[in-house]
Parts: C-alpha cells; sequence; structure tokens
C-alpha cells in the first residue's frame, strides 16, 4: 500500500477514532523531527500515545502512510497560515506585501526548517514518501498562488500568461535564500540585508515583469 493511498483510505468515522488519529500525528511529528524517518519506529509512536499498533495500521495503513499524513497534516497548516486571498485585490503590491510577509514568517520557522532538513535526509531512501510530501505542500500552494495571480491575468490587473511559472518565481523571490541560510543554521537574513526592504524590492520588481 502506498502513503497516498493509506493517507486517503483510512479516516476515523467518529470523535474518539478522530482524537486518536490526532494524538498518533502528533507524536510522530515529535519523534520524527527528533530522530527522523528511518530512527523512528511505531512502537515509539504508539507507546507515547498509549494505544496500539492496530490503531495506526487502520487510520494509515502502515509506517509510510502515518507520516505521510503527518507532513500532509502540517502541509495543511502551513498553508492556512498563508491565507492566499481568493478575490481580486484593490490594491495587488499591498495585498503581496502582505502575503510575502506571511511567507516568510511560515517559511523560517523553526518546525518547517526541522520538517524540510529532515525530509531532505530521507528522501533518497523513501522517495514516495517525499512525493507525497511534496504533493501536499509546495506543489498545493504553488497551486493556490497560480490560480490567485490567474484571477489577476484575467482582470487586467497583471500580464501573467504562465501563473504557474510566476507563482514559482514570486515565492522563491521571498523565501528562497533566507530559507537556504536558515536550514544550513545561520540568520536568514545577514546584518546587511534589511527585511523589509528585501520583501519590498522583491515585490516591486515581481509586479514590474508582470505589468499590463
Amino acid at each position: 500500500m502506498t502513503a497516498e493511498k493509506s493517507f486517503f483510505s483510512c479516516c476515523p468515522a467518529t470523535a474518539r477514532g478522530e482524537a486518536r488519529r490526532e494524538a498518533l500525528l502528533e507524536a510522530a511529528r515529535a519523534i520524527f523531527l527528533e530522530k527522523g524517518y528511518s530512527g523512528t519506529s511505531l512502537d515509539e509512536v504508539v507507546k507515547r500515545t498509549g494505544g496500539s499498533k492496530a490503531s495506526v495500521y487502520k487510520y494509515f495503513g502502515n509506517k509510510e502512510g502515518l507520516f505521510a499524513a503527518m507532513f500532509a497534516d502540517r502541509c495543511q497548516a502551513f498553508l492556512a497560515t498563508l491565507a492566499i486571498p481568493d478575490e481580486i485585490s484593490a490594491n495587488l503590491e499591498e495585498t503581496l506585501m502582505l502575503f510575502a510577509g506571511r511567507v516568510l514568517e511560515a517559511s523560517l520557522g523553526e518546525e518547517r526548517i526541522a520538517m524540510v532538513r529532515a525530509l531532505a535526509a530521507e528522501a533518497a531512501r523513501f522517495p514516495e514518501l517525499a512525493e507525497m510530501a511534496y504533493k501536499t505542500g509546495p506543489q498545493h500552494g504553488l497551486g493556490l498562488m497560480a490560480d490567485f495571480l490567474k484571477r489577476h491575468h484575467e482582470a487586467g490587473v497583471i500580464r501573467c500568461d504562465h501563473p504557474d511559472i510566476a507563482a514559482v518565481q514570486f515565492l522563491e523571490m521571498i523565501k528562497g535564500h533566507p530559507q537556504w541560510r536558515a536550514l544550513l543554521g545561520l540568520p536568514p537574513f545577514p546584518a546587511h540585508l534589511d527585511r523589509d526592504t528585501y520583501v519590498r524590492v522583491a515585490v516591486h520588481n515581481f509586479l514590474q515583469a508582470y505589468r499590463p
């Protein structure tokens, strides 16, 4: 059973089942960030929740399904903090400035950095887990951003014939370099680089490129 299949096919139907599932996800998150995927055992996850392996198999199918679901859960929480607008903005520059600030805040969070590090360390050995994490996180977020840009293109606010490409460009302009530094254990912004100026210039240049 693949991670994707086990995640979407095993869902609790009761409040008690949902509570059990959430407890397993929380335990998996804590242990995974501490020990990585290969260093984590289902026995330890179950020990922390006081349940049994049967619960893991019931809700997630297997260990891979548990960690895929955990990543999906954390990615959904991450995307929720971004709050990508679903309407046409009256002031697109201001909207993108606010959005860029949320992107930085979420991308540089301690848990997010630990998640990216842990996943990168395991991706070569567990490609299905990496694929699932990408689909539920970055790919989904890029799709939401592309839809946002497409709406503004269709409304004539910007000229953006390839919103999927523009979404990648915008998000990487904002988080790419600071997140790389954070992943290396460095301050996201070196002393000579002001965070607010960095965001303002990035948003300005992005809009200049897609001016109607």
